[in-house]
């Protein structure tokens, strides 16, 4: 099993290699890291699924949004909030949950905000500690640093549903009643 320091060798070593290649492709940047997995790794068995895991926290932690990468993709959580760099909550169907995920320092945490806002065309930093912009699908995010946020940067980013409500799904949910329903149904009728 690899540790997170091992990891982090990784990642460092990894990114070293590529500083001298100029553009790089994301499967130039996918082969370097298996090659450094495997030679981290000095012949010690690993699972296929632990190689492939720790393949892709590496290659999101360079190129995608590190930890939040898979809460992004993951259709199902509707909100993410980051609370410093070691408090990662989820909103998933309605109830909150802590991920215990974390980022590897508050700079990491830093530098996925600069990323955030950078995508949006923004600046978010000491002088201007708060940021609201949205990501490419539409979702929705807050970033707050220090000085107004105490214990390091906060991001919320709200995500939507790919599909659009139905009547019937929220009446699911208990959102709406029936007798709701069949008012809002009369008057767009």
């Amino acid at each position: 099993m690899i540790e997170d320091s091992d990891k982090n060798w990784i990642r460092q070593a990894v990114m070293e290699e590529m500083a001298y290649c100029g553009q790089v492709s994301e499967e130039q940047l996918d082969s370097a890291i298996h090659q450094k997995i495997n030679s981290a790794g000095n012949g010690a068995y690993m699972r296929l699924g632990e190689k492939r895991k720790l393949s892709r926290d590496i290659f999101n932690s360079i190129r995608k949004m590190d930890v939040l990468q898979d809460l992004l993709e993951d259709e199902a959580i509707t909100e993410i909030m980051v609370n410093g760099h070691e408090n990662i909550f989820i909103e998933k169907e309605g109830v909150l949950q802590n991920t215990g995920l974390r980022f590897s320092s508050l700079q990491k945490l830093e530098e996925i905000a600069g990323q955030i806002a950078a995508k949006g065309n923004r600046i978010v930093n000491e002088t201007n500690p708060i940021l609201d912009v949205r990501l490419e699908d539409g979702s929705r995010v807050n970033i707050v640093l220090p000085p107004v946020a105490l214990e390091g940067p906060v991001i919320t980013i709200r995500k939507f549903p790919k599909r659009a409500l139905t009547m019937e799904k929220l009446l699911q949910f208990g959102a709406i009643t029936k007798e709701a329903a069949g008012a809002l149904e009369q008057l767009v009728l």
